[in-house]
């Protein structure tokens, strides 16, 4: 992923510091007019503010307003001895941003777009808060996010397995020489994760069922999957999240050759690529200008 961030990593820009709930400080963007339509985007797993650059810059020339924000133990906010895991971030971070922009921007619902984990994060606070989702969330795009699939083929389910025994007694998620992405990960977060798929049960620590929880709220929702991301996000486990929210205005895209796109989109391709950037980006701007 690293590579393909900094084909579209443009200067540094200005950084905000909020705080979370449980007294974390996080990193918050703003590319665009600060009245324009308030989006906010973010990354996913082993990733940080970068990977948002090209599809914010994108959108702020459409006239859209641009947060994009570092999840705990990411780029330029506190890691918290990276002991989180993924409820923590959708219970605190996700809040934190929304009430941000809200206070900046001083409109009440913003778009949220989020690749990977980034939209799973945004998937499980809206799950536990249905009515504050619908208040404050004008639509939500999800880019390869899913938590059922990734073992459904057995030498995937394999790899997981292996992974996951590695991330036992470890405080951080190994890597080999940043080769996943360019930020240190919580091994706690990532055994969730492959526990979610070993198990195709995306439920939270409490046992709370998030597919469940998004049962019945109606939120305009975009989901994106790539064609050629059969490990990481493959689309049936992205189908099966878009498909958990009320079916009034939620659709579902797969993106390849054979559904008439420009290639077979990868996990990283589908939000950092040239490619993404001529059709996907424009398809994702086009839906939210129509909500």
């Amino acid at each position: 992923m690293s590579e393909s961030i900094s084909a579209f990593a443009s200067a540094e820009i200005p950084v905000e510091r909020i705080r979370t709930g449980d007294g974390l400080h996080l990193a918050l963007y703003r590319i665009g007019a600060a009245d324009g339509l308030p989006v906010i985007l973010t990354h996913g797993t082993f990733s940080n503010y970068r990977s948002c650059l090209g599809l914010a810059n994108f959108l702020a020339a459409r006239g859209f307003a641009c947060w994009i924000f570092d999840w705990r133990g990411h780029g330029a906010s506190d890691n918290g001895d990276y002991q989180h895991s993924f409820d923590e971030v959708a219970d605190h971070d996700v809040p934190a941003v929304l009430d941000a922009v809200h206070q900046r921007s001083g409109q009440p619902a913003q778009f949220w777009i989020g690749h990977s984990g980034g939209g799973l994060i945004a998937s499980m606070w809206a799950a536990r808060n249905p009515a504050q989702a619908r208040e404050r969330m004008r639509g939500l795009v999800l880019l390869g996010s899913q938590a059922t699939a990734a073992a459904e083929r057995p030498l995937h389910r394999w790899a997981i397995h292996a992974y996951d025994w590695l991330l036992r007694g470890r405080r951080t998620a190994p890597q080999q020489r940043k080769r996943i992405g360019p930020e240190t990960e919580s091994a706690r977060l990532m055994r969730q994760w492959c526990q979610w798929n070993l198990r195709a049960r995306f439920q939270g620590e409490d046992g709370f069922d998030y597919l469940h929880g998004l049962a019945g709220l109606r939120l305009p929702v975009l989901g994106l999957a790539g064609s050629g991301d059969r490990f990481i996000a493959p689309a049936s486990g992205c189908q099966t999240l878009v498909r958990a929210f009320d079916a009034g205005d939620a659709s579902f895209r797969l993106c390849g050759n054979a559904t008439g796109f420009r290639e077979d989109y990868s996990h990283n391709r589908l939000v950092l690529s040239r490619n993404a950037s001529l059709e996907l980006w424009p398809l994702i701007a086009d839906w939210m200008a129509q909500r």
